[in-house]
């Protein structure tokens, strides 16, 4: 059978990709003697190339049969012959760039770009290049089209089978995927889900969209294939309150075939509950508007494909517009983008809810029901367990779940499943219900570029997180990205291919920035970034797709097929070397170096090297010094370039960085190099960057940046960060006027700029593509710098009207530059002022119509904010498109100044205020606003909200508040009246002495509240608190006053996860603190002055409890009560005094156990004597351990060791300074499988190491015993040798 590698190498190299590689050959070779009988070669490429189409085209190469072998060969020998041709166009270019490198360096005068020189050049071969090379690339020409001609054999093959495959092809996916409303068995969890979903569907329209005629709202859940999307919405239609709410419901599968006569047929049926004889899509419309005009309807489409045609969507849904008021519809999708097409053809807004994997409770439950069919899973306990491991590899997949548990069915042996535990989920699907069938379904639908694309991204770990602009510049490097026909750089379409696999459910954003602290970002760089992960499953799907294409090697045994492109190493031996030795075909290679052999290393290095000719990404990690031998030099093809080093200890050499032949890349497109502890560069090592005139992207660590000299020659450069002007030759603001490409510029430095003339010869405001400006200057520039000179400078530096961030810091100027304040820089969304010490208002940006983002920061003159920061004129329109304000540190600012009656900040969703002691009044701020932080302000009251149009009062109005932080605030009394908080989820009071109450109705309309904190509030007066059930998380203390009434609202919330009592002044918990919190798991009682912990009866409520804190209760005496909790599984105990005095004495507290026992698996704690204590002298169930003793740890308590010998995995000592020695009882824990400890000064040698120990790390250790323990040769050496991961230093 034809294997997926002639599939996806085939695909690899569309026609479209042969068709330039000919004409751009023969652009070079028509002029040189070279071309000579090269016509009919030609000829006969361009004849073949509609043949080679449809071999490329086929669907499904595995109908070819017998034939299937020789086409996988042959489709690698054509992919082989096409890259061999790029290679020899490529060497060609690379002459042409030398070329133009040289006159750079010489000074040389270069009008124009690059891409105007290329045509001037392709006249002149036979005196510019190398004869050789372009012998290379006709020889290369033949080779391509004497492989092309084996297209024929398979083209008379294909034609055997005609339409038979893809019709065989359509219905294997049709059968696959039909589904009906009912589901098949009973639905474990998804109970939340379908709350959310059913409240939607059976709820009366309320908004402006919903309650337009004919507009019907639609909802969407999306999510990975098998990840349960069908069934929970068969589990929605058959609720009764849907049931009640809707006249009809109409369930049709859609699938990947979006034909809009089929479906509206489909639903005409679903209907009318009959066959539907009638033809043409007119008067199924007619019928279908005639059956539906009265009736309320659901209509469930599942498994919805067609994110493209807008068209067929505003067809399909245009006879559904005549439903009754309230009809709904329900989608079920792999891809956010068809949610987001279905309501663009509704002309409406699509609630959607992104289903993500139950939970691993639900998923065993699931799992253990297929598994163990027919018989009782209680008879086999051995098995039990294991299945317990075996649902922490499905994701949470459903499908997975019941294909594993098909699979083990019937297997009743513990060896059989720990074999299937050791495989991946790819191994261990069946058939075409198996869950990696379903997911390829998704990769097959993808267009071609997206699939290679997709492909690349298996070179990396499970749950790796890219950022946009490292995933975008390897397939960048790596030549995965097309050439755009509309003039759009290879950046924006690669933004555009990780944007659609986004869409497509491919990737997950795994991490949004958190804050608005977040999102203020100094530099702009990707390190602020969201990030993009790859899910389980689909990552197995990768691995599958690119089967001899890409591969990662993580054991020196694995087999390097020698057709790989794509190569990631993890481990790198002679073994692997002699591998890569043979793929000479190489595009990618990415290794990481571990701390071995040095001169071994770079060995090898160089051998690979010596071979991968054809690179065009190279991506290095050591982590130690680390030196890139000269054969980097010979990568002519090289794009992408990145040497990351990362050690600990040492210093670092001249050598780490760059070897000076790197500079005649002149391919090179993106350069990395990241050191943590940086030396600087030798005299004159940075002067030949210069030569890379093809550098878009520049990533060096820190110290590194600002020594590049005549960085101005680099003009393709599209960031350009950390540079700092200095007044010498190469290095003043000058070299920023040709970089013309510019898109993100950091410049520091200004204060060395000579004169006026210099800053307006850069044109900032020429610079088109110019989107985020950074101009600094350096602290103490306000001192020495003269402001009216400095005010002139900035005038000049005015940014293209492009631009849509910028930042200002350490400007010394006294006024704002007239161009922020001028009707100029209208699309900026992002502003943010830094340590501009002299001025002493801020600019007018009322008249920004996109700014969303304003942060001010360190603005110690400015003693007012008046009305003239909302704009100018009579009456300023405020700003209007603000998100985000955040206010830091304006030490004599007194008055923040608002407009009466008018809402100055309608879109305004964060407020932070900071280190504003004297500022005694904030604007009106808009109802709708969603997060508030208030911390170190001298505001006298709270800030009023904007309620009514004429800016009236009212006397109850909702908030859309979900955050609250109030702290340091010395003069506020009380929190708002009249208003509801309905929507707040987090709320948090601290350190405010004068608040004196809490809003009249308690919290009895914060029905969403989840997380409550309120500390060191001493004149609080509470008499009752209410609290919802909603609640979460909850942190009390210091509240004298308060404490009762706070203790006594815990009283029966059942959900309650997290409890954090600090301060608290009672000497005994209230017993009915523990009433009803059955869902607790975390406690945490800090600081407080209880002498005994509840008693076992009281602790027994908290039946969920795993997590136990107790820190500096100075005078806790006893531990008795914590066996009363059953599910305890961590304790922590740090600073309780009087637990560590006379513990060597049981009190008549610790004899009393009450006949109960600990079941605890992790302990923590600070003096060793705390373990003498009941009842955790008796505990024999620990698996971790962990003593920070300092002086009171002189020895391990052996007793206790041996107690826990044979659970015990984890021994953690830190702060061992008086630690003499390791007992001769760690021999015996025969389960410790890692010991870690720190500052081990004392310790001389060591004890004989269980053969279970797996991690040793020993930090701080003396002299003598890094001696012992030296590889071969130290004493001690023989007791460790067996350990895979020991580190003693």
């Amino acid at each position: 059978m034809a294997g997926v590698a002639a599939v996806f190498a085939g695909k690899a190299i569309a026609t479209s990709v042969i068709t330039y590689v000919i004409n751009k050959a023969f652009d070079y070779l028509k002029d040189n003697k070279e071309a000579g009988g090269l016509k009919p070669t030609r000829e006969r490429l361009e004849k073949l190339l509609p043949q080679i189409k449809v071999v490329l085209d086929a669907v499904d190469m595995e109908h070819i049969g017998d034939q299937s072998d020789a086409l996988d060969a042959w489709l690698w020998q054509l992919r082989d012959a096409v890259e061999l041709a790029k290679d020899a166009l490529d060497e060609l270019e690379y002459y042409k760039l030398e070329r133009e490198a040289k006159k750079i360096q010489a000074g040389s005068k270069v009008s124009g770009s690059l891409h105007q020189y290329k045509g001037k050049i392709v006249q002149r071969f036979n005196h510019t290049f190398n004869t050789g090379s372009l012998k290379r690339l006709k020889n290369a020409v033949k080779a391509l089209a004497d492989v092309a001609s084996g297209v024929e054999r398979f083209i008379q093959v294909l034609n055997q089978f005609g339409n038979k495959v893809n019709f065989k092809q359509e219905v294997e996916f049709k059968n696959l995927r039909e589904t009906s409303s009912l589901p098949h068995s009973l639905v474990l969890g998804r109970e939340e889900e379908s709350n959310i979903v059913v409240q939607w569907l059976t709820k009366r329209e309320n908004s402006a969209s919903e309650q337009i005629v004919g507009n019907i709202p639609i909802f969407c859940i999306v999510g990975l294939g098998g990840i349960g999307k069908t069934t929970l919405a068969q589990v929605i239609c058959n609720d009764n309150k849907v049931k009640d709410y809707f006249d009809l419901f109409v369930w049709v599968c859609v699938s990947h075939i979006f034909d809009v006569e089929t479906l509206t047929r489909k639903i005409l049926q679903g209907v009318t509950r009959t066959e539907i004889g009638m033809i043409g899509l007119d008067a199924l419309h007619k019928a279908l508007q005639e059956k539906l005009s009265s009736r309320t309807f659901l209509l469930v489409l599942d498994d919805v494909w067609n994110d493209e045609s807008l068209r067929g969507w505003e067809t399909l849904v245009s006879p559904l517009r005549y439903g009754k008021t309230g009809s709904k519809i329900l989608l079920t999708t792999r891809m956010e983008s068809v949610a987001n097409l279905a309501a663009r053809a509704m002309q409406g807004e699509c609630q959607s809810l992104s289903l993500s994997g139950l939970k691993e409770t639900e998923l065993l439950l699931l799992l253990e029901r297929h598994a163990f069919f027919g018989v009782n899973p209680d008879d086999y306990r051995n098995l039990q367990h294991i299945s317990k491991k075996m649902v922490s590899k499905l994701s949470g997949s459903p499908l997975a779940a019941k294909v594993l548990g098909g699979l083990l069915n019937n297997k009743r042996d513990s060896n059989t499943w720990n074999r299937i535990l050791a495989s991946s989920v790819h191994n261990i699907q069946q058939g075409k219900e198996g869950i990696m069938t379903v997911l390829k379904l998704s990769y097959q639908h993808l267009p071609t570029h997206l699939q290679s694309c997709f492909r690349y991204c298996s070179l990396f770990h499970k749950d790796y997180e890219f950022t946009k602009k490292e995933l975008v510049y390897l397939w960048m490097g790596s030549g995965l990205i097309q050439q755009s026909v509309d003039g759009m750089t290879p950046e924006d379409v690669g933004m555009g291919y990780l944007d659609a696999l986004t869409r497509k459910s491919f990737f997950e954003i795994k991490s949004r920035p958190r804050s608005s602290r977040d999102i203020k970002c100094r530099l702009f760089e990707e390190y602020y970034e969201e990030r993009f992960v790859v899910h389980d499953l689909l990552h197995e799907l990768a691995r599958s797709a690119s089967v001899n294409e890409c591969a990662r090697v993580s054991i020196s045994s694995e087999k390097i097929p020698n057709t790989i492109r794509h190569l990631c190493l993890d481990v790198i031996s002679l073994t692997v070397v002699e591998q890569i030795s043979q793929s000479k075909k190489l595009r990618t290679l990415i290794m990481h170096f571990q701390e071995q052999d040095q001169a071994e290393q770079e060995h090898m290095l160089k051998k690979v090297l010596a071979v991968t000719k054809s690179l065009r990404v190279l991506s290095l990690t050591a982590n130690y010094p680390f030196k890139l031998p000269d054969a980097v030099g010979d990568l002519v093809h090289l794009r992408y370039l990145s040497l990351s080093l990362m050690w600990g200890e040492g210093n670092t050499t001249h050598s780490c960085w760059f070897p000076q032949v790197v500079y005649n890349l002149y391919h090179l497109q993106t350069m990395k190099f990241n050191n943590p502890r940086p030396a600087v560069p030798m005299e004159g090592q940075m002067e030949g960057m210069c030569k890379l005139v093809n550098l878009r992207h520049l990533h060096l660590t820190l110290v590194i940046r600002p020594m590049i000299p005549f960085i101005g020659k680099l003009t393709s450069l599209h960031e350009l960060y950390g540079f700092s002007i200095q007044q010498k030759v190469g290095y003043t603001i000058v070299e920023l006027k040709n970089l013309r490409d510019i898109h993100h510029l950091h410049v520091s430095g200004l204060e060395n700029v000579c004169n006026i003339e210099e800053a307006a010869e850069i044109m900032l405001d020429q610079k088109e593509h110019l989107s985020a400006v950074t101009l600094v200057w350096a602290p103490g520039s306000s001192d020495s710098c003269d402001p009216s000179k400095a005010d002139a400078i900035l005038d000049k530096l005015q940014p293209h009207s492009n631009t849509s961030k910028l930042q200002l810091e350490g400007y010394p100027g006294s006024r704002p530059p007239f161009w922020l304040q001028d009707l100029i820089l209208i699309n900026l969304t992002y502003i943010y002022l830094r340590d501009c010490q002299s001025m002493q208002c801020l600019p007018y940006l009322g008249h920004l119509p996109s700014l969303q983002y304003l942060y001010i920061v360190n603005m110690k003159s400015v003693e007012c904010v008046d009305s003239s920061f909302y704009g100018s004129g009579e009456k300023p329109s405020g700003l209007q498109s603000l998100k985000v304000l955040e206010i830091e540190n304006m030490p004599v600012c007194t008055e923040w100044v608002g407009l009466e009656g008018e809402n100055l900040f309608p879109r305004l969703e964060t407020l932070a205020v900071r280190d504003c002691q004297e500022l005694r009044r904030l604007p009106t701020l808009p109802t709708s606003i969603r997060q508030i932080e208030i911390d170190h302000a001298g505001l006298q009251a709270m800030p009023t909200f904007f309620v009514s149009s004429d800016g009236s009062s009212s006397s109850m109005f909702n908030l859309s508040l979900s955050k609250l932080m109030i702290s340091n605030c010395p003069y506020i009394t009380t929190l708002w009246h009249g208003c509801s908080l309905y929507a707040l989820e987090e709320l948090s009071i601290q350190q405010c002495a004068s608040l004196s109450c809490l809003p009249e109705d308690s919290f009895s309309s914060c029905s969403s509240l989840k997380t409550l904190e309120i500390v060191k509030c001493p004149n609080l007066i509470a008499r009752q608190i209410m609290l919802p059930h909603t609640m979460r998380t909850i942190t009390f203390g210091l509240c004298a006053n308060a404490e009762l009434a706070l203790l006594d609202s815990l009283t029966g919330l059942k959900y309650l996860k997290r409890i954090f009592l600090d301060g608290c002044a009672m000497s005994k918990l209230p017993l009915q603190l523990f009433a009803g919190l059955i869902g607790l798991t975390h406690m945490v009682l800090n600081a407080c002055s209880i002498a005994h912990l509840p008693t076992v009866e009281a602790f027994a409520r908290l039946i969920n409890l795993e997590y136990l804190f107790i820190w500096d209760c100075k005078e806790l005496v006893s531990l008795i009560g914590i066996q009363g909790l059953a599910s305890l599984m961590s304790l922590t105990i740090a600073s309780c005094d009087k637990l560590v005095e006379d513990s060597s004495i049981l009190s008549p507290e610790d004899a009393d156990s009450s006949g109960l026992s600990l079941n605890l698996s992790e302990l923590d704690i600070d003096h060793p004597s705390i373990l003498l204590r009941e009842p955790l002298r008796s505990v024999t169930t620990i698996k971790r351990l962990q003593i920070s003793g300092g002086p009171n740890l002189a020895l391990l308590p052996e007793e206790y060791l041996l107690h826990n010998c044979h659970a015990l995995e984890e021994l953690v000592l830190t702060n061992a300074s008086h630690l003499q020695c390791l007992p001769q009882a760690v021999t015996t824990l025969t389960s410790l499988q890692s010991m870690h400890i720190n500052n081990a000064v004392k310790i001389q040698t060591l004890p004989d190491m269980p053969a279970s120990l797996t991690s040793l790390h020993i930090y701080g250790c003396s002299s003598e015993l890094k001696k012992r323990c030296q590889k071969h040769v130290g004493h001690d050496w023989v007791k460790i040798a067996h350990i895979s991961d020991a580190d003693i230093r």
